[in-house]
């Protein structure tokens, strides 16, 4: 803590507490989905691994599935942000896995997970569907506010076919460092958006 004017600043101290609990949280979301699966791992089992209440899960999460799916809904927030600084909607998700694939990085783990988990928990696959519809919305919303004549159509195509060729290109990368290949996410998506371009020019 700091002290400042003879007042002490405890919320530095406060914001870390909250960011290790929301962590803690997430990780044995994490490892209990990996084993049980989301449908056998209630919100009390996630909160006894995390060895907090089900009352403060809750103060973070409002569901289970949503301790596994904020790394997701950062990575949308970070794509979101770039294209607000005027990159186009490809260039700021490129800039936003470039972010999340910066050193050694836990988000980036963290998509690799949850990327794995989708595949094999129908339930959490379908949170994520809902999650990836909401985001998709958000984004034909603000690519539409750019303006231009047909708006709203050419966000709705532009959104929904980067939708496509984004997951591609996490199944993708996800499947081939499972097999122990070496793949940059980053590249990937460019190779999978250059291949979606031949396919459709």
């Amino acid at each position: 803590m700091t002290n400042i004017g003879g007042v002490t600043d405890i919320t530095g101290l406060r914001e870390r507490r909250r960011l290790a609990t929301s962590a803690e949280i997430e990780a044995a979301a994490f490892a209990l989905f990996e084993q049980r699966g989301s449908e056998h791992t209630t919100v009390d089992d996630i909160a006894a691994a995390a060895g907090v209440s089900p009352r403060t899960f809750f103060r973070y999460f409002p569901t289970k599935e949503d301790a596994v799916l904020g790394v997701k809904r950062a990575f949308f927030e970070t794509v979101s942000e770039s294209f607000a600084r005027g990159l186009d909607l490809a260039g700021a998700t490129a800039e936003a896995l470039a972010e999340f694939s910066a050193g050694d990085s836990v988000p980036l783990r963290r998509m690799m997970q949850l990327r794995c988990l989708c595949k094999v928990d129908d339930n959490l696959r379908q949170a994520s569907l809902v999650l990836d519809s909401e985001q998709c919305r958000l984004r034909q919303e603000e690519v539409a506010a750019a303006g231009g004549a047909q708006a709203a159509l050419r966000a709705r195509i532009a959104v929904e076919t980067l939708t496509v060729v984004l997951n591609a290109a996490l199944d993708e990368w996800a499947t081939r460092r499972v097999a122990g290949e070496p793949a940059d996410l980053v590249d990937v998506f460019r190779i999978t958006c250059a291949l979606q371009r031949q396919l459709c020019p």
